[in-house]
Formats: structure tokens, C-alpha cells, sequence
């Protein structure tokens, strides 16, 4: 009971950054109601591996091009109009989806860059609002507080979707759970409304961090690395996961059911982070993550059933918050060494959404290619293997960048 309470502690945290946190979680519902089964939707409309390797590798490609042109948009305006804009545009790709109907598998490529842009814009601004509300003391607690809310956001809607998907006739019942995610982005727009205007004076200087980027004596070097590094794990994990799910066990319940009780497991582990982890230990943390991450793969290697992929889904969600919050805060960390580097750190978020997602089209092309010569299950464990260990070097590479003696910040 102590710890819980200080775990809710609001004094930590100030208005704005609840506010922000609202906005993620209204977010996270959201996606965890229609967006955990968008993929599967598109399957049953064509059951073509190409077709959801399209719509994936379209997303990633518009996601990488938006960050570019919201960058801008958030240095000479204001970054509290793109975050809106970007949840703005997300609602009308689920009002354009039940427009389409089942005709929506014929415009993958639009759908992907639709949703792509909405999601460039959305994150490029929560990214900038997040270092600039937050503080390196705090920073692992605003992390932990947004992984408490994702996951349960995770626990409560995707079983809930998958009742209706399953009770309801089966499109019927996509049809609502769109109409949901639709009302519950229209009220993340309003909510932004209550973030203060926070305009940006200066030029826009991408090319200058860019430049930094490619130089091997600077930390954010290696940080750049390891986000093309970690793209490459997100981008087929991020979608393969759950259709992998519904392949095995053909029920959309069942797949809700997996995301809810991995949730619930990955909100006590986001306790346990949030509760545990300091700047000395978030090193350690990686490299126990990293491992466990790509151990937990391999039953699936000899088994494909639903017991196996359970494994493979908790083992992720278990571990991936020892993970990832110590990259997000060695990243943002790095961003606010120096005062130029924080009067750049819109240049800074693009740079590392950029390489992000670099890694992430090189995963699915990949994807695409080996689906168009193996389009079967069995051989596709193949290319997932080497993916689900990609994290490894991930964490070889911000060790470097962490590593203040080794490397210089500029």
C-alpha cells in the first residue's frame, strides 16, 4: 500500500504533464481497441501476407516522411497544433475505414499513408511535449505512469473488442469498435485543447543533426544506430504478433484475450520498472531485457499453437519495459546535455524517429520479399529469428552512447 502510494504521488508531475498523459492514454485505448485487430481485419478481407506487408512498409514509409514536415510545422508553430493535428487525422482514418467498408483491403497503400501521417504528426509532437514537460529526475516516472496507463488501456479493450467482433456478425462488429475509437480520438483532440501553446523560436536545422548523427565520435551516433537497430524488431513484431495469434486460434476473443492478460502483465512490470529503475541501473535493465526478449521467441520455433505464442506474447510484455524505458530516458537524456542541443531537440526527435523508422521499412521490405517466395507460416519463423534477437545490439549500441567517458555528446 506505501508503495502504490507513492507510485500515485502527483507532486512528482506537474498539470501539463498529466494533461499529456491523458492525451497517451486516451491514444492508447484507442489503438488498443481497433488497432490491435486492423491487421487481422485486413486478412480476413484478402488473407494475403503481401497485402498486410504493404499496408505496414506504406505506414512506416509516410510515418518517416511526416516526422520531416512536422518537425517544421512544430519549430515555426507550435507543437500543441501538431499533436492535435496528428490525433485529428487519426480519427478520420477510422471514420475513411467505414467509409470503405470491406472494400478497404483494395486501398491498403492509402489507408497506411493516412494513417502513417496521422501517426507522424501525433508522435513527432508527444515526443517534443514529453522531454520539454519532463526532467531527467522524473523522466522514469512519467515513463512508468504512461506504461501503467498503455497497459491498461491493453488489459480492459482488446477483450472487449474481441467479445463484440465475436458476438456481433464479425464485420458488424469491426464496424463498432471503429465507431468507438473514432468518439474516443475526437475526445484526445479535445483533450489537447487544455495543453498550453507552446510555439518554438528558430530556424529548422535537421541537416546540422543529421550531420552529427554521422559522426562516430558524437553519442548521438550510436543513438542513431541503436533506433535503426530497434526499427528493425518493431517493425514486424509490431503487426506479426497478433496475426500470428489469430492464425493459430482463428478467434478474435482469443486474441483479445492474449493482449489483455499480456497487459496485465506488462502493467506490473511497468510498476516494477517505474518503482526500480534509477540511471545506474538502466544499463543492467537493457541488456536482462534484451535477452529475455529473444529467449521468449523460441518456442515458437518448435511449436506453433496457442500455448506457445501466450508464452512468446507474455514473455515480451513482461520484459520489454526493463527494456525500452531506459532507452527512451538515456535518449532524451543525451538531448538535454548541452543548451544547443535542447534549443535543437525538435531536430533531435526527427533525427531519431527518423533512423527509427528506417529500420523499420528494412524490416518489412524484408518481410515482403520473403513472404513472396515463403508465404507459409513454417518458414516465416525463419525470418523472425534473427529479428527477435536484433534488440541485443540495440543495447550494445546505447551502452556506447550512455557511456559519457567514451563518448563525447557533440
Amino acid at each position: 500500500m506505501k508503495a502504490m502510494k507513492q507510485l500515485i504521488h502527483t507532486k512528482r508531475l506537474d498539470k501539463e504533464a498529466w494533461y499529456l498523459l491523458t492525451i497517451s492514454a486516451l491514444h492508447a485505448i484507442s489503438l488498443a481497441l481497433s488497432n490491435t485487430f486492423l491487421n487481422v481485419y485486413l486478412w480476413k478481407l484478402k488473407q494475403n501476407f503481401l497485402l498486410i506487408g504493404w499496408y505496414n512498409l506504406t505506414y512506416h514509409v509516410s510515418v518517416a516522411v511526416t516526422f520531416v514536415f512536422a518537425g517544421w510545422l512544430t519549430k515555426k508553430v507550435d507543437r500543441v497544433i501538431a499533436i492535435r493535428f496528428g490525433v485529428a487525422i487519426q480519427a478520420l482514418f477510422y471514420l475513411t475505414v467505414l467509409f470503405l467498408g470491406t472494400s478497404a483491403a483494395d486501398y491498403v497503400v492509402l489507408l497506411g499513408f493516412f494513417i502513417g501521417v496521422g501517426s507522424g504528426f501525433y508522435w513527432l509532437a508527444f515526443n517534443v511535449l514529453y522531454f520539454e514537460i519532463t526532467e531527467r529526475e522524473n523522466r522514469d516516472y512519467f515513463n512508468g505512469i504512461s506504461g501503467l496507463t498503455n497497459s491498461l488501456a491493453g488489459i480492459i479493450a482488446p477483450v472487449i473488442s474481441g467479445w463484440i467482433i465475436t458476438r456481433i456478425n464479425h464485420f458488424t462488429g469491426y464496424r463498432i469498435i471503429f465507431w468507438i475509437s473514432l468518439g474516443i480520438f475526437i475526445a484526445a483532440v479535445i483533450m489537447s485543447f487544455f495543453l498550453k501553446a507552446r510555439s518554438s523560436r528558430g530556424s529548422y536545422r535537421l541537416k546540422e543533426v543529421l550531420r552529427i548523427a554521422r559522426h562516430r565520435g558524437t553519442k548521438w551516433h550510436w543513438i542513431n544506430l541503436a533506433m535503426l537497430v530497434q526499427g528493425i524488431r518493431e517493425g514486424v513484431f509490431v503487426f506479426i504478433t497478433g496475426l500470428l495469434v489469430y492464425l493459430t486460434t482463428r478467434s478474435e476473443f482469443t486474441l483479445g484475450t492474449f493482449y489483455t492478460v499480456c497487459n496485465l502483465v506488462s502493467l506490473i512490470a511497468y510498476y516494477f520498472a517505474g518503482k526500480w529503475m534509477t540511471p545506474e541501473r538502466r544499463i543492467k535493465a537493457m541488456f536482462v531485457g534484451a535477452i529475455a526478449l529473444g529467449v521468449c521467441f523460441l518456442p515458437y520455433l518448435f511449436l506453433l499453437n496457442t500455448w506457445s505464442m501466450f508464452v512468446f506474447g507474455i514473455g515480451i510484455f513482461l520484459f520489454f519495459p526493463f527494456y525500452y524505458n531506459p532507452i527512451l530516458s538515456i535518449v532524451f537524456d543525451v538531448i538535454g546535455e548541452k543548451d544547443e542541443n535542447v534549443e535543437l531537440r525538435v531536430e533531435y526527435v526527427v533525427s531519431r524517429e527518423l533512423a527509427l523508422n528506417l529500420g523499420r521499412i528494412i524490416s518489412v521490405f524484408g518481410f515482403i520479399i520473403w513472404v513472396s517466395y515463403y508465404p507459409d507460416l513454417i518458414h516465416l519463423r525463419w525470418y523472425l529469428l534473427p529479428i527477435a534477437f536484433m534488440q541485443v545490439l540495440t543495447w550494445w549500441l546505447i551502452r556506447k552512447a550512455a557511456n559519457g567517458k567514451r563518448v563525447a555528446s557533440r
